[in-house]
């Protein structure tokens, strides 16, 4: 089954909106809580995103009245509340507590929080979140999982992926709503197994929820509502990245990929030399670059690994794409040689050592003292990310010039379509 099959079917069975129906049993009154009915209609296609799994407990309120969902072998149990109420994990069950300190219901598998009304937003601390938030218990943890309309979970990834922008760039932003989406859309139920569909890190796609959310970008993700990015009728892998330095990068360049033929390299006419990462210049001793190999390899190999001083290093291939795809590094003992993208991971930088190189995109200079040995290394480059499909700086660059959203696209994934799924 195709991935645009296993949507349509989701679409099929979620067709009109998830509706989560509350059957109240007698429980003893609760201070600054009652029972009572109530519907709450989520709009398709929804996303669960992963929020946060690394707490034993979550304090969670709402703008106004909420209802608080909780579920025990079939059976739900609703309360509602204007104050704020702890989910604590409670030998691996989870139990709800009353702004008060009174314990609200024990020995639970599942809570959902469920705001009542169209614009009251469920608050996480300083945060604000559309849709509702389900818990679930995680080993000695609570699981917390933001259920959310797709077009309003784009409201809070957009933001932080391409930054706030002018007018003159909205082009730049429909074409990232268009991607993010596609993103989102083709990973629906990537982890198999889990409750959710997306974690809200740079591990899928940064999403910060309302904090973010902006009146210009929310005009954009509204203009291009449902269009996605397609090629041989499925979703396309709608890779981005900061700013490309030049050139974009074959998928296989990269990483150990099959090749893809809407991944391939293509020039960016300049447009991304406006980014502050077009160039950039790293300095390492010796001593430093050494240090980095040392902790690579060590890691690579799951176990303490030291290395004698370095002799050489220097470029043996490069992609079509100008990036370094074999890099061979010479010590008094031993030849290694790293390739593609882990090139990065393996040198890292000298500004920030946890951090990874730039770009793959760049020249090696080798400062020798008198006697031969090396003092420094210098990597100058130009780029920001691993380089392979749309260049989020170069997107906006081309907006500046007139460029629309869906000529962006295709001018960084070349081949695809677009086409509207909702």
């Amino acid at each position: 089954m195709s991935r645009v099959q296993r949507i349509i079917r989701l679409f099929g069975r979620f067709g009109t909106g998830l509706l989560l129906v509350a059957l109240v049993f007698s429980c003893a009154a609760v201070p600054g809580l009652r029972e009572e009915k109530s519907t709450t209609f989520i709009r398709v296609p929804f996303i669960r995103v992963l929020l946060n799994e690394d707490h034993d407990s979550v304090t969670i309120s709402a703008e106004s009245q909420f209802a608080v969902e909780c579920l025990r072998q079939g059976r739900q149990e609703v309360y509602y509340s204007r104050r704020p109420v702890t989910v604590l994990n409670r030998r691996h069950r989870l139990a709800v507590r009353s702004h008060n300190g009174l314990m609200l219901q024990e020995d639970l598998d599942e809570v959902n929080i469920i705001p009542r009304g169209t614009k009251n937003r469920i608050r996480l601390g300083d945060r604000k979140y559309r849709g509702i938030v389900k818990l679930l218990p995680s080993g000695r943890n609570v699981q917390l999982i933001n259920v959310v309309y797709m077009e309003d979970y784009l409201r809070g990834v957009v933001p932080p992926e391409i930054g706030l922008r002018s007018d003159d760039e909205v082009e730049a932003v429909k074409a990232q709503a268009v991607a993010a989406r596609t993103y989102a859309l083709s990973h629906l139920q990537q982890y198999e197994g889990e409750p959710y569909d997306m974690r809200s890190s740079i591990m899928d796609q940064v999403y910060e929820g309302m904090a973010v959310e902006d009146r210009l970008i929310n005009r954009a993700i509204d203009a291009t509502t449902g269009e996605v990015l397609m090629y041989q009728d499925d979703f396309i892998d709608a890779f981005y990245h900061s700013t490309c330095g030049g050139m974009t990068e074959d998928v296989v360049g990269v990483w150990d990929r099959k090749e893809i033929p809407y991944l391939k390299a293509v020039s960016d006419h300049g447009a991304c030399s406006w980014s502050k990462y077009y160039t950039w210049e790293e300095v390492f001793t010796e001593a430093q670059l050494r240090g980095r190999v040392e902790q690579y390899l060590s890691s690579d190999r799951g176990r303490d690994l030291r290395t004698s001083r370095i002799t050489d290093m220097h470029i043996i291939s490069r992609t079509p794409g100008g990036r370094v795809a074999t890099l061979l590094v010479r010590t008094d003992t031993d030849v290694y040689r790293f390739k593609k993208d882990r090139i990065r991971w393996v040198i890292g930088r000298t500004s920030n050592p946890d951090l990874i190189l730039p770009s793959g995109r760049f020249d090696v200079e080798i400062d020798r003292r008198g006697d031969g040995s090396v003092n420094t290394v210098t990597f100058r480059g130009s780029g920001y990310g691993h380089g392979v499909g749309m260049c989020q700086c170069g997107a906006i660059g081309l907006s500046r010039e007139g460029w629309t959203y869906d000529a962006i696209l295709k001018h960084y994934f070349t081949g695809v379509e677009m086409r509207r799924m909702y």
